[in-house]
């Protein structure tokens, strides 16, 4: 059996992650740091890749970078436009 989701990187709790999932941040999952590439952080997208009762975690760049800007874009809107 083969599933994945994606998830954001909330926080780190000792050597917990704390995702949020993706469309429903009001699921959140907690998984051990050691399942993720060392380079994990904050604000990250993540995806989940379940194979055979093995669990995975990969970093998805283009989806974090393209999250990251938008959410950049619309603070400095929020903030231009209470400069007005």
């Amino acid at each position: 059996m083969h599933s994945q989701n994606k998830y954001t990187v909330d926080r780190f709790e000792g050597d917990l992650v704390i995702l949020l999932m993706k469309g429903n941040e009001s699921i959140q999952k907690d998984v051990l740091i050691h399942q993720f590439p060392k380079d994990i952080a904050e604000g990250d997208i993540v995806k989940e890749e379940s194979f055979n009762g093995k669990t995975s975690y990969k970093i998805l760049h283009d989806e974090t970078v393209d999250t990251r800007k938008k959410a950049n874009d619309l603070l400095n809107k929020l903030i231009n436009k209470n400069k007005k």
